[in-house]
């Protein structure tokens, strides 16, 4: 699926916790579809997610198989926190913030400025596949060094 196609078909769909599809997605879920059916990449995904385990613990399993950049990139994606917890996740498209946020909110594009205005931080990633390779790398979380 191209790119424009597929972003055409998601804005606008409404945020449900857990969905991944294209009639309801939240924020991991519109992640996993963009991967699956622009980029042709099944990302790794841990058991956490599809139990409805809290983000945190989301988070932690599967920040290992992405490796932290510096700036955004598209094809990315962004994590969000609100003090020491991450609370939000989503992709640099054509250098802005596509994502699925929250109880009655929806797929939407935002300005990455605005993102980062929303959050206490901002953190980008690109995806490093399995975590055994050389390319992966491990993201510090909160309380590392």
């Amino acid at each position: 699926m191209l790119k424009d196609d597929f972003i055409s078909r998601v804005e606008g769909i409404h945020w449900s916790n857990r969905a991944c599809s294209f009639d309801a997605t939240d924020c991991w879920g519109l992640v996993v579809l963009y991967y699956r059916h622009v980029l042709g990449i099944e990302i790794h995904q841990t058991v956490h997610y599809e139990s409805g385990r809290d983000f945190m613990t989301c988070y932690d399993a599967d920040v290992v198989f992405w490796r932290r950049a510096d700036t955004f990139t598209d094809d990315g994606i962004f994590v969000a926190w609100v003090g020491s917890q991450p609370v939000h996740v989503g992709l640099i498209v054509d250098g802005r913030a596509l994502h699925s946020r929250g109880e009655n909110g929806h797929v939407r594009f935002d300005a990455i400025r605005t993102i980062q205005k929303l959050f206490t931080r901002v953190e980008f990633y690109t995806y490093a596949g399995n975590r055994d390779s050389a390319h992966s790398g491990y993201a510090e979380g909160p309380g590392d060094c």
